[in-house]
């Protein structure tokens, strides 16, 4: 799992990035997945201003959190005195290995009984999705894609 970002809790309650990440965690990685060039501290912290004011240092000790998660990377340009940091993966790329995960760990905890939760899911929620994994299947297609 090496240069992977570790995510080690899936929280059924919460919704999108807060599922895996804390609620103050998912705000920073989506500031940094909406635009792409490095930030510092300061920056990240006015950009959660309008919506949560928090401290200076409240905004580094989540950010370095996440860089200890391998979400975020820090360096210092030359002469810089501030870090910057930057996304170490697309939001689609953590979101893939995050899914992978933990469809992953369902099944090899429960086998089948939890694929055929994901079809109960996708009847329910996107039939026309189950149409296409169903074509995507019988063509013999694989990878990490899935059925577009």
């Amino acid at each position: 799992m090496a240069g992977r970002p570790a995510v080690h809790a899936f929280r059924l309650k919460e919704r999108g990035m807060e599922r895996v990440l804390g609620g103050i965690e998912a705000a920073v990685m989506e500031i940094f997945w909406g635009r792409g060039e490095p930030r510092s501290i300061a920056e990240v912290r006015a950009a959660l201003a309008p919506e949560r004011p928090l401290s200076f240092n409240a905004v580094m000790t989540v950010m370095n959190n996440l860089v200890a998660k391998g979400c975020l990377e820090r360096s210092r340009g030359e002469g810089d005195r501030a870090y910057r940091y930057r996304a170490r993966v697309s939001r689609e790329a953590f979101v893939g290995q995050v899914t992978r995960e933990v469809a992953q760990g369902l099944v090899r905890d429960f086998g089948p009984l939890a694929v055929a939760q994901f079809l109960d899911v996708l009847r329910e929620e996107d039939p026309a999705s189950l149409d296409r994994l169903r074509r995507w299947l019988e063509q013999g297609e694989g990878g990490a894609d899935g059925p577009q």
